[in-house]
């Protein structure tokens, strides 16, 4: 009888900061690519900056 070990799923968690179009962007990309496991909500990088940042976790799909 063969056992077979189930592979672990490869994560990959990013923190990007920038302004909302390329967020949603690099998001869409994600989502459409279906790597997308979680977003976050947006909120500001920093007291005195007007970006936004967001974390992003994805699934690395095998090849």
């Amino acid at each position: 009888m063969k056992t077979t070990t189930a592979v672990p799923p490869r994560v990959l968690d990013l923190v990007l900061t920038g302004d909302g179009e390329d967020i949603a962007a690099l998001t869409a990309i994600a989502r459409y690519a279906g790597a997308l496991v979680f977003r976050s909500a947006p909120t500001a990088a920093g007291p005195n900056d007007d970006r936004q940042r967001v974390f992003l976790r994805l699934h690395l799909h095998h090849r």
